[in-house]
Order: C-alpha cells, then structure tokens, then sequence
C-alpha cells in the first residue's frame, strides 16, 4: 500500500518542499488558466441556452483562475452542473477536488483529482495537484510517477519540479525512491542532477549518482557527473569530487589519473570537470585531433582568433602538496603573423595563478616547453588551463599541443 511508503522529513527539508509545493501550486493554478483559453469563449457559448457541460466546466475555470484556486459557490454550481450534464468529463471533478480540499477533506480530494487524472491523463491541473499531494503526504513513487507527465504537459515547469525533488533528495526514504526512479533513466534525469545538484547536499546526490547508473547513455551519464562534481567543487568539496570521478572510470584509466588526465588529448572517457572541456565559441576552436607525424600520435589542434581573451581547454586537477613541473611540447601549424599568444595557466581552485607557460616561441617543429609549479596545502585542487591573449597585431594563431603533464620534481 502507498501508505505504507511515508516518511517524516525534517523541519528544514520540509520548508523546502513548502516553497517548492507553493511553486507548484501557482503552476497548476496557471495550467488551468491557460487551459480555459485554449477553448472557444465559455462566457459566449454559454449564451446558447441550455449551456453544455464543457461550457459550464470552461465558466467554472475562469473563476478558479480568477479566485486564485478559490471556489465559491457560484464556481461550485457550476461544476455540479458541469457534471450532471456530462458525468465523464474531468475538469468538474478536478475542481470538485479543489472544493474538497479547501474543505479539509484531502482523501476525497485525492479521489476525486485520481479519477480527473485516469479521464484525462492531460489535464496540467490534475497532474501538478497530484505531484503536491503526493510530496506533501510523502508518498514519493507516486509523486515521481507524475514527474514526467507534467513536464511535458508544462515544459517551463521543470526548475520548479526539480527544486522540489532535491529537497526530497535529502530524505533518506525520498533518496531511496528517487535512485530507484532515476535508474529507470526518465527523460528528465539530466535536468534532475544539473538543477539538483546546487541546492541537494553534497551526500545526497554523491549517492544518487552513484546508486543509479545511467551507463546507457555515455554523454548523459558524463553531464550527470559534471553538473555533480562542479558542485562539490564550489561547496568547497572538490578533493572528494576528483575521488568519486576516479572510482566512475573505466577500470583500464584509473590508474592514469596522474596529474593531468589525458595529456596527449587521446579522448580518454572520463567526465568534465576532470577531464578536458575544449571551446568551439567567438573566441576560437580546440579539438582532438590525430597527428601521425607525433610520438604521441594525437594532439590538441587549437585556433585562437586573437580578438578577445578567454579559455580554449581546462580541466580540473588533482595533485598532492609539493614541487612540480608543467611540461608540454607545442608547434605553429600556420606561417605568417602571430599577432595573438598562448599560454598554460595552472590556478589555485581558491582563484590565484600559481604558474603561467606561455606558449612562444612557436615555429613548424614540435617544441618542447616546462616550467616549475608549487603546490601549497589546500590548493590541492587545480585548474589549467590554455588561455588565449590578443597581441598588438591583430591575427589568428593555430598550434597544435600535446605531451601536457605536471610532473613530480621542480
């Protein structure tokens, strides 16, 4: 029984599904509202008397959008009215429903919205009052089994839904039915960890992403990750973040996790934030590239456009307290003018630069390119970067780099 599948949330997890709930409850409010206008003018098909059903239940939403979900007794002859004259239709008996809970009556109101739904499975009211209810009495499958629906009946809806399912992420018993749910892999599981991932806590959804696997789809698992582990690492739990990263490997690249990852831009699987995120935007292009002329075999292929400054590849890295070298080996693809430069920054995960390889001078051969890096404790947690700087002439630059490693030993 659904019943016996309650929960009692906390005191601050419970005025987070309150301010979720009241969300909700404006967008079910506002689906009937847009629902009524979707139909022919009520108020002038009611004009041909005796009104029809779908009328008299059109009147009755107008004054429930109107009320703010209120409904009065005019509102409430409608819908009995609305009823008598066609017995299936839904929108009477999800006002009922409203009637019903205004009055106290939740179990019957829950019957009644149940019965709306199963004659209607779009019916935007029905499908967000249920979603409230459910959450509100913690029945959480029943609450998560309406998730799909009602996105896809209210797309613009989603951030609201999502905020409400981490504050149930908080929950033990929420967090149990959740992973369950997420690993059936719903469309919307993606939006769940990228929306939940900024306010659920750092535990929560840890658990979540590892308990439901979503191995199926390589590029969702990945932005999953992704959005995960920046949050950790903006909680200030990024060491933690690289360790649950390394376990999610594929067993044969774990032990690769030395320094940089995939300095030779191989394509090693792995998610971003540790592993490369490469630009393709106004400031320039990085991709992965095979280049058979190399010992490495592959490079990073980078065009900076020399307009603007900004970040071409980065990645977040791990490494423990102590002295470094920032090696890489870099050339020209292109001749002619280099008016824009480009460098290797490795900064802090608190925000300063702790060193910076600019990458000149570059010619046609591959050249090979080091400075020393000291790692302080708690700067542990690194980010480097390719930086793009413009120059006094304005042009292009292409290069290819590869053999990028942070080395033990200054």
């Amino acid at each position: 029984m659904a019943e016996n599948r309650h929960y009692l949330p906390g005191a601050g997890v419970r005025l987070g599904m309150l301010a979720g709930a009241l969300v909700i409850g404006w967008v079910a409010i506002r689906a009937a509202t847009q629902s009524s206008f979707q139909d022919t003018a009520p108020q002038i098909a009611a004009q041909a008397w005796p009104a029809d059903g779908l009328t008299l239940a059109g009147l009755a939403r107008l004054r429930v959008a109107a009320a703010s979900g209120e409904v009065d007794e005019a509102t409430r002859g409608l819908y009995r009215a609305a009823l008598a004259r066609e017995p299936l239709l839904a929108d009477p008996l999800a006002l009922a429903a409203l009637d019903a809970a205004a009055q106290g009556d939740p179990a019957r109101a829950e019957r009644l919205m149940i019965a709306a739904r199963d004659r209607d499975p779009r019916s935007p009211l029905s499908r967000f009052w249920l979603f409230d209810h459910f959450v509100r009495t913690g029945r959480i499958p029943d609450a998560l089994n309406e998730v799909g629906p009602a996105i896809r009946l209210q797309p613009d809806a989603i951030t609201a839904i999502m905020t409400v399912l981490a504050a149930v992420a908080d929950v033990p018993e929420g967090r149990t039915a959740l992973a369950q749910k997420l690993a059936t892999r719903p469309f919307w599981r993606t939006a769940f960890f990228q929306t939940a991932a900024n306010s659920a806590s750092p535990d929560a959804m840890l658990a979540l992403l590892s308990s439901s696997s979503s191995a199926a789809d390589r590029k969702a698992a990945e932005e999953e990750q992704r959005a995960v582990f920046l949050a950790l690492i903006n909680a200030g739990a990024g060491v933690r973040a690289f360790d649950t990263w390394r376990q999610l490997l594929p067993a044969a690249y774990r032990n690769r996790v030395q320094g940089i990852y995939d300095g030779n831009f191989g394509r090693w699987p792995g998610a971003r934030p540790f592993n490369w995120r490469l630009a393709e935007d106004d400031i320039g292009t990085a991709r992965m590239v095979t280049a058979g002329d190399l010992p490495q075999s592959t490079a990073l292929d980078v065009r900076y456009f020399g307009s603007t400054s900004g970040v071409l590849a980065e990645q977040y890295v791990f490494a423990r307290p102590g002295s470094y070298t920032l090696q890489l080996a870099a050339r020209r693809r292109t001749t002619g003018a280099t008016g824009g430069r480009l460098s290797m920054e490795v900064r802090c995960v608190r925000g300063e630069i702790i060193a910076t390889l600019p990458l000149e001078p570059l010619d046609m051969q591959l050249r090979s390119m080091a400075t020393p890096v000291t790692v302080t404790p708690g700067c542990e947690l690194m980010l480097v970067r390719l930086i793009g700087t413009p120059g006094e002439v304005f042009s292009e630059v292409e290069a290819q780099i590869t053999g990028v490693a942070l080395v033990p030993g200054g």
